[in-house]
């Protein structure tokens, strides 16, 4: 069973939470998670900053970030969403902004789930990964 929840620590874009919950279900059912917890934060640039140079020590804004709390079997994450970022992604992507957030739900997903995109391999994979699953949440053929 997937446990979805969502928050907004800004204002901003409003995300409905059965779409989030619909793709959480897709990546868990191709990656043969069987359940797990994950609470989404939709934050704006100061707020992922803030986070951002708190617990990674980076200075600089992102679109998200994950924090596993617990690894699979019993999954459990906390994943962090900027808007502002999305909204700015989705403009030079040339893509809908629900289109750029599906993809930040899937990254920090795959993130929950272990994958790793520090090296060029490693990104490339997950990237591949996670179009896959944009695709499919989309409705899409692979």
């Amino acid at each position: 069973m997937v446990e979805v929840a969502v928050s907004y620590a800004s204002a901003g874009v409003r995300v409905q939470k059965k779409m989030i919950q619909r793709i959480v279900a897709l990546v868990f059912k191709k990656e043969r998670v069987a359940g797990g917890k994950i609470s989404f934060v939709f934050v704006d640039d100061k707020t992922i900053r803030k986070i951002n140079a708190l617990y990674l020590g980076h200075a600089s804004t992102t679109d998200v970030i994950t924090f596993p709390i617990e690894p699979p079997p019993s999954l459990e994450a906390e994943i962090y969403i900027n808007v502002e970022q999305a909204r700015r992604q989705a403009r030079l992507f040339c893509v809908t902004l629900t289109n750029e957030i599906s993809r930040l739900v899937v990254h920090g997903v795959l993130h929950a789930l272990g994958y790793d995109d520090k090296r060029t391999k490693q990104r490339k994979q997950m990237f591949d990964i996670q179009e896959r699953y944009v695709r499919l949440s989309a409705g899409r053929l692979v």
